[in-house]
């Protein structure tokens, strides 16, 4: 076996865990643990969004850390940060407890989920690293599709509570091995000033704006991204879908996302970045076209497309960045670009849901407005690209890694 198949099992098997006990239990858990804690769900899921913003923060230091030390030095704490804090909800008995827990949470969700352990991939694969970050994403697409099912079973059999346990069992049976035996890597040294700082200095306080461009366009496609995806039945309920339905359209996200990303794979050299980050821009703008041109009969096709543009959504996080900065000091610079956006993700579950309540066509105006501007981004950042690369076709390519 290749050493970027193993390196992808390993961290692929870790995002399922992570993305399973961290950013979908509440979906399956808020209500439940909320009613019996005594605190309203809102207070559960301002914890949550305490969770992705601390998330987001440390983002940079962690992916500069990773630069220098290599994934295996960090990785490891995330697991047993995500094990600290799902225990910490587990014995949860005041509503301070599941701010606790989330802010642990959110702290090994910096150094475990999908940043952290693209900067791994890149750390040790530099250009080359697109198949395993592809590799890792169609691995985390079963998140939902193992986590919902499990964490419901657990919860209407033994309790909320042994739902939880079970997951600190994963991580520290299961992630926490894996992580631990990450080949090493050799230290690298990376100055303290580094990406767009450095750059302001040594050009005079000129800025680069292409890194300020990717950071709205990622801060717009986290908000769609997370709003719609933590919302969903409620959102379609609201846009005039019955019960039956809207359970059967969430059910089809998860095996949207997998087989984008499984095609992501198959397309090979065809799947250059820009032409992955257009598709997944541009379908959830389409999806939305077919709910307003055929009503309920569009909204399967609404869920299938946002579906496909989730699904690449992660690839695109990590090989667009790559192909545009290349690898030198890549956690570091992709933890910058992704703050606004984890930071947008953070509130946009909350933001939608307020939006829907108000007027549920406006919501998805909203969405469909981000999705455009978004699109207009793309074009802006791969007309940046030919002025800067005028002899050089797009590279990037997903195919091979020694």
């Amino acid at each position: 076996m290749q050493p970027g198949t193993r390196l992808t099992i390993r961290l692929g098997i870790v995002q399922i865990i992570s993305w399973g006990s961290g950013f979908y239990i509440p979906a399956i858990l808020a209500v439940t643990i909320s009613q019996d804690l005594g605190i309203s769900t809102e207070i559960f899921f301002w914890a949550f969004t305490l969770s992705l913003l601390v998330s987001g923060l440390l983002g940079p230091q962690v992916g500069k850390f990773i630069d220098r030390h290599g994934g295996r030095k960090v990785l490891p704490f995330g697991s047993l940060f995500f094990a600290a804090g799902l225990a910490t909800m587990a014995l949860s008995t005041a509503p301070w407890h599941i701010f606790l827990a989330w802010l642990l949470i959110g702290i090994g969700g910096s150094m475990g989920n999908y940043d952290a352990a693209f900067a791994t991939a890149v750390n040790f694969f530099g250009e080359k690293s697109n198949r395993v970050i592809a590799g890792i994403t169609i691995f985390a697409g079963f998140s939902s599709s193992v986590s919902w099912p499990l964490t419901s079973l657990l919860r209407d059999g033994p309790g909320w509570q042994w739902a939880l346990w079970f997951w600190v069992a994963m991580h520290l049976l299961v992630a926490l091995p894996l992580n631990a035996t990450i080949p090493r890597s050799e230290r690298r040294e990376v100055p303290d000033l580094t990406g767009p700082i450095r750059k302001l200095i040594k050009n005079r306080f000129r800025i680069d704006g292409l890194i300020i461009v990717f950071a709205i366009m990622f801060a717009l496609q986290g908000f769609i991204v997370s709003s719609v995806n933590t919302t969903l039945p409620f959102l379609l309920g609201e846009l005039g879908a019955s019960i039956e339905v809207a359970l059967m359209a969430s059910v089809v996200l998860g095996p949207s996302q997998v087989m984008a990303r499984v095609l992501l794979i198959a397309l090979g050299n065809w799947a250059t970045p820009i032409r992955v980050a257009a598709i997944s821009i541009v379908v959830h703008p389409i999806g939305v076209l077919a709910i307003w041109l055929f009503g309920n009969q569009g909204l399967m096709a609404f869920v299938i497309l946002h579906g496909i543009g989730v699904g690449l959504n992660p690839f695109i996080r990590g090989s667009l960045p790559l192909l545009f900065f290349g690898s030198d000091r890549f956690g570091q610079r992709q933890g910058r670009i992704m703050m606004l956006s984890k930071i947008v993700s953070a509130f946009s579950p909350t933001l939608l849901t307020l939006m829907v309540f108000a007027n549920p066509q406006l919501a998805i105006a909203a969405t469909f407005s981000m999705g455009a501007v978004s699109a207009l981004l793309l074009i802006w950042i791969w007309l940046i690209y030919k002025a800067r690369n005028p002899k050089h076709p797009e590279t990037g390519e997903i195919r091979e890694i020694s």
